[in-house]
């Protein structure tokens, strides 16, 4: 019997009554240079050396770190004092949740003036606690580092240094990013405790790191586990409908619950090396899988934020694929690792810097490319005017034989909506035809009836594969009835003529650029 399970992705803060207002509070850009705010920033960028936990335990750690933990709060004018979309929970809806979580609800609405489940909402005369989250002092003047989550469409925050009985504060937003859950928000005094940096970069899976916050509203909260994996990435935590957040967490097993969000991961020397942001879970709470953001790459938006109030991203220009294994061979690579350039935006750094379709792009600023994830976050990191050298490996057309050019892309800025902005090809009006393109394969010129039957937009031009034996090297290497051919040996193809007479020789590997469900992907195979 088969059992489905609900994957769930928690972000770890801890929402309390009603729903938040969408909109950030404006505040003013403050004066403070980031040479100044660096130069109040305390770092250790000395290796990692983990504890033996069996001979010693945490709390010198925990007593260096926990002063400068802080609580948030968040309050909103426009949300209403009950939550489940407007009014209370009803039975139904609290035994559907957790009895942890139904106890709490419960509790809540028993502390709320006046409460009734169901009974009609009410706007507040003044602003309704939304949310519980964490955060970090950076600086002895009050700059802290949280997400964006814990304070996105906060009318106000509230910050609590210390333990229960110290101060209260007044916190303003200096700037967000929600593309990596990122918030730096500041606080006014100067003496604040204020966290050591670490380098999320010598991290090693298995180091042993402790998280603090402020998890279900319990303040000075710490657990400890170790790093369970680096670089977790298209998790679809961060982002939206327009662009995919940037994602590379630091994976843990250190417990991490609602409102332990924009607390510190820090090493056993109790230096910051991540900000918890999220959590993996069936049930809602935490079940072993936490996640955290890399305080490298934390800490270098914050330097954005502080500038300009937003982060901007370096922009190649290029549609990236992964490297297909019919292409290892073909273009004499290693291995799969490696990213395909699927696209080129017109007049893009790409296409400035002589980048082509097909190519496959091995090295980055000097590191070996892995996957297309880790360029993205590679070339995101840098600002815009950068220069960045490329190592693509591509086919010469006249000798046959792949060939390593170094490329060098100035950077533009990533533009808030960076979808391919793609010149259309004319459209064309071939004839019905259909052949044997490679052994094994048939293909087509696309006609009104295939656009139909394959799905195929209006303006895609090629030739479309109806038949692939499933005994032929064509489909081991993956080919797929339903995929149009685009190019063939790097040149565009609309007919089946041009299509055979591009393929080459009999014996030769064929280059095929193909269009399957939207995506672009390069094949090669046995003519």
């Amino acid at each position: 019997m088969n059992h489905l399970y609900i994957k769930q992705i928690i972000l770890g803060s801890a929402g309390l009554l009603g729903v938040v207002a969408l909109a950030i509070a404006e505040t003013e850009t403050p004066k403070t240079s980031v040479a100044d705010f660096d130069a109040k920033i305390t770092r250790d960028t000395s290796e990692v050396r983990s504890a033996n936990p069996a001979h010693a335990g945490f709390a010198d750690v925990v007593q260096k770190i926990m002063p400068s933990v802080v609580s948030i709060s968040t309050y909103s004018k426009k949300a209403t004092r009950q939550g489940f979309g407007g009014g209370g929970p009803s039975e139904e809806e609290l035994n559907s949740i957790p009895p942890w979580f139904r106890q709490w609800f419960e509790e809540q609405q028993q502390q709320a003036p006046g409460s009734r489940r169901r009974q009609a909402p009410q706007q507040p005369k003044k602003p309704v606690q939304t949310g519980l989250g964490s955060g970090v002092l950076l600086t002895d003047n009050g700059y802290i580092m949280t997400n964006n989550h814990v304070v996105d469409g906060a009318d106000q925050l509230k910050v609590i240094v210390g333990d229960r009985a110290a101060k209260e504060y007044d916190a303003k937003v200096i700037g967000t990013d929600p593309q990596s859950d990122i918030a730096l928000i500041k606080i006014e005094g100067t003496g604040f405790p204020h966290a050591t940096i670490g380098d999320s970069s010598k991290l090693r899976v298995g180091d042993i790191v402790l998280a603090l916050g402020s998890p279900m509203g319990l303040d000075q909260s710490v657990t400890h586990g170790i790093v369970s994996a680096l670089g977790r990435s298209n998790m679809g935590i961060i982002g939206n409908a327009k662009q995919a957040g940037f994602e590379n967490f630091i994976q843990t097993d250190a417990a991490i619950n609602p409102g332990n969000s924009g607390g510190p991961l820090v090493d056993t020397q109790g230096r910051v090396i991540g900000i918890n942001s999220a959590i993996e879970t069936r049930s809602g709470m935490f079940s072993g899988i936490g996640l955290a953001i890399p305080i490298n790459m934390a800490l270098n938006n914050v330097h954005d934020l502080l500038a300009g109030g937003k982060v901007e991203r370096g922009f190649l220009g290029i549609q990236m694929g992964e490297v297909d294994p019919s292409m290892v061979d073909f273009l004499g690579l290693n291995d799969e690792n490696g990213v395909t350039v699927s696209m080129i935006v017109p007049n893009s750094p790409a296409q400035k810097a002589g980048f082509s379709e097909g190519d496959v792009i091995i090295t980055a600023l000097g590191e070996k490319v892995q996957d297309l994830s880790k360029l993205r976050l590679t070339i995101s990191s840098q600002r815009p005017g950068t220069d960045v050298k490329f190592g693509v490996v591509r086919m010469n057309e006249k000798t046959r034989k792949p060939e390593r050019k170094e490329l060098t892309a100035k950077l533009d800025k990533l533009p808030e909506n960076p979808g391919l902005a793609m010149e259309k090809p004319k459209p064309a009006t071939p004839k019905f035809a259909a052949s044997s393109f490679l052994e094994g394969v048939r293909v087509e010129n696309i006609t009104e009836g295939l656009r139909q039957n394959y799905n195929i937009e209006k303006e895609v031009q090629g030739v479309v594969v109806t038949n692939v034996d499933e005994k032929s090297q064509a489909f081991k290497v993956g080919l797929e009835e339903g995929d149009v051919i685009t190019q063939v040996n790097r040149k565009s193809v609309t007919t089946l003529s041009e299509a055979s007479e591009n393929k080459g020789q009999p014996g030769e590997i064929v280059q095929l650029k193909i269009l399957r469900g939207g995506q672009t992907k390069f094949l090669a195979v046995k003519n």
